[in-house]
C-alpha cells in the first residue's frame, strides 16, 4: 500500500494537538480523511469514512472514552487502532489490551517514530488479515472434506486435536487436549489392533507414515468410516504424530452400491443368458416332438392301430403341455422383471385356489396315478394379488407330480398359523433335491432344470418364480428335502 493511499482518522478531544497531529499526518504525505474530538464521532466516521488506520486518544472526555469507541468500532469493522496516549494508569492499560491496539504511540511523537509505527501497524495488519484468511479458507476445506487434524506426543500419552477432528465424532466442546487412552473408546475393538500397529511403527521409527481405512464410533453410537493418515515429526528431542482423520462413509456407501449395482448387472446379463438358453433349448424341442409327432399322424394315421395314435397324441398333449407352461412362466418372470407386473392385492379364500390348481392337474396325478390328499381349514383367508399365489400354487403341486413315482401320493395343507399368516405346503414323497444344489434352487442364474420321474422337462423358472411372487406379496417360502424320500415345500402368505 502506498503511503498517499493510506487513510487515517484522528481522534483526539484536544482541538490543538488534533491540528498538530493532522499537520504532521499530511506533511508526511497520509491522507486525513477526517479530525473529530469525540468518542461517538470517532464511531460514526470510522463506519462512513473507512480509513486504513485510526489514532485515537485513550482517555477522550465525554459519554464515550477512547476505549469504548474502540470497542464499538471493533464490533463492525477491522479497522487497526493506534492509541495516543500521554499517562496510562494499569487499569487503564489492561481494559485498552482487551480491545487488541496495533501500538501505543506517546504523545508528544517526532514524524519519524509515527511513520515507523504507521507502517508497521499496516504490515502487522496485512499479515493478519491474510492468516484469518488462510484460517477461513483451511476450515471451509476441512468443513467440506469432513477431515479433522490430530497430534500425538506419545512421551506425554497426549493428544491434541482441532474442531474439525471433534466434530467427527461427535463432540462439540473446543480444541482440547486428551490423554491417548480416553480416544480408544471411540474405535470399534475389530480395528484397534491394526491402528496400534500402525501407530507404533511410527513411533519406533520403523515407518515414516501411514494411510489406511478404519471405522470410528461416534458418541451417538454410530459407525463411520474414515482414512487415517499419519506421519512421523521430531521436535527437538521430542518425537511427536501428526495425522489427520477424514470421514469417507459416503465414499465407502457408494463405493458399495457401485459394487451391488455391478453384482446386480453381472446376474442380470446371466439371467438373460440363461434366459435365451431356455428358449433356444426347451421351447424348440416340444415342437419338435409336436412337429414330428403330428406329421407321423397326417402322414401314417391310416397305418397305425388305436394304439399307436393314441400314444402320439398322448406325446403331442404331453409337449403341447410343457410348452404352454414353458411360455407362461416365461411371460410371467419377463413381466416380473421389467416391473410391468403390479401387485393387486385383494381378500380371498386360499383353499378356492388350491382346489382350482389340484383339478387343473387332475389328468396328469391319475396318469401317473399318484393320489393328492388335500386338508384345507375353513375360512383359510389370505391379502394377497391372487394371480400370483395362484402361479406359486400351480408350479409347486406341478413340481410335486412331476418328480413323484408312479403310485405314490401327495399331500396339500392350508391352514391358519396365526393372526398374521396363513400357510400352504405341499409334502411329495418323490426323488427329492440334491444337497449340491439346494442353495441354487431360487436362483435364475444357476439355470437348475431337472427332469421328472417320466423324463417330464422343467424351465428353471418355476421356483424363481415362486420366491419372487411370495416375497413381492410379504410372505416366505421355504423347503425340507431328502434324496430318495422326497421334499416339503411351505409358503407362508399374509392374512392383511
Amino acid at each position: 500500500m502506498e503511503m498517499n493511499k493510506v487513510k487515517i482518522l484522528v481522534v483526539e478531544d484536544e482541538a490543538i494537538i488534533a491540528k498538530n497531529i493532522e499537520s504532521k499526518l499530511l506533511k508526511a504525505g497520509y491522507d486525513v480523511v477526517d479530525t473529530v474530538y469525540t468518542g461517538n464521532d470517532a464511531v460514526k466516521s470510522a463506519l462512513e469514512k473507512n480509513p486504513d488506520i485510526i489514532l485515537l486518544d485513550i482517555k477522550l472526555k465525554g459519554e464515550t472514552g477512547g476505549i469504548e469507541a474502540a470497542e464499538k468500532i471493533k464490533q463492525v469493522k477491522d479497522i487497526p487502532v493506534i492509541y495516543l496516549t500521554s499517562y496510562t494508569d494499569e487499569d487503564t492499560f489492561e481494559k485498552a489490551k482487551l480491545t487488541e491496539p496495533a501500538a501505543y504511540l506517546s504523545k508528544p511523537f517526532n514524524l519519524d517514530e509515527l511513520n515507523r509505527i504507521i507502517q508497521l501497524t499496516l504490515f502487522n495488519h496485512s499479515i493478519k488479515k491474510e492468516l484469518i484468511e488462510t484460517k477461513r479458507r483451511y476450515e471451509l476445506a476441512v468443513e467440506a472434506g469432513k477431515t479433522g487434524v490430530w497430534e500425538y506426543i506419545p512421551s506425554e500419552r497426549k493428544t491434541i486435536v482441532d474442531s474439525g477432528f471433534l466434530k467427527l465424532f461427535g463432540l462439540q466442546s473446543e480444541l482440547k487436549s486428551y490423554d491417548a487412552n480416553e480416544w480408544m473408546s471411540f474405535i470399534p475393538m475389530e480395528d484397534l489392533e491394526l491402528i496400534n500397529s500402525k501407530l507404533n511403527k511410527l513411533i519406533e521409527g520403523k515407518s515414516d507414515n501411514y494411510s489406511f481405512e478404519h471405522r470410528i464410533k461416534r458418541t451417538d453410537g454410530t459407525i463411520r468410516w474414515v482414512i487415517s493418515k499419519g506421519k512421523r515429526a521430531n521436535d527437538g528431542n521430542t518425537v511427536k504424530i501428526i495425522g489427520t482423520l477424514t470421514d469417507i462413509t459416503e465414499l465407502k456407501e457408494t463405493e458399495k452400491k457401485l459394487k451391488l449395482y455391478g453384482d446386480n448387472l453381472k446376474k442380470s446379463n446371466i439371467a438373460k443368458d440363461n434366459l435365451f438358453s431356455i428358449i433356444a433349448h426347451d421351447l424348440r424341442n416340444p415342437f419338435l416332438t409336436i412337429l414330428g409327432a403330428s406329421e407321423l399322424l397326417a402322414s401314417y394315421s391310416n397305418e397305425m392301430n388305436a394304439e399307436e395314435i393314441k400314444e402320439t397324441a398322448q406325446n403331442i398333449y404331453r409337449s403341447a403341455s410343457n410348452v404352454y407352461n414353458l411360455l407362461v412362466n416365461l411371460l410371467e418372470w419377463s413381466r416380473f422383471q421389467s416391473g410391468k407386473l403390479e401387485v393387486n392385492k385383494t381378500q380371498f379364500n386360499l383353499c378356492e385356489i388350491v382346489n382350482q390348481v389340484i383339478e387343473l392337474y387332475a389328468e396328469q396325478s391319475e396318469r401317473k396315478k399318484i393320489r393328492i390328499h388335500s386338508q384345507c381349514e375353513d375360512n383359510c383367508n389370505v391379502f394377497a394379488d391372487k394371480y400370483m399365489i395362484e402361479s406359486v400354487v400351480r408350479n409347486l403341486i406341478s413340481n410335486s407330480i412331476k418328480f413323484s413315482p408312479s403310485g405314490k401320493s401327495i399331500e396339500i395343507v392350508c391352514k391358519n398359523l396365526n393372526d398374521d399368516f396363513a400357510e400352504f405346503s405341499v409334502k411329495d414323497y418323490g426323488v427329492g433335491i440334491p444337497a449340491s444344489i439346494k442353495s441354487k434352487l431360487f436362483q435364475i442364474d444357476s439355470q437348475i432344470s431337472t427332469k421328472g420321474t417320466e423324463q417330464e422337462k422343467g424351465t428353471g423358472l418355476g421356483l424363481v418364480l415362486c420366491k419372487d411372487f411370495i416375497e413381492k406379496n410379504g410372505g416366505t417360502i421355504s423347503f425340507e428335502s431328502e434324496v430318495g424320500k422326497g421334499s416339503l415345500f411351505k409358503v407362508t402368505i399374509p392374512k392383511k
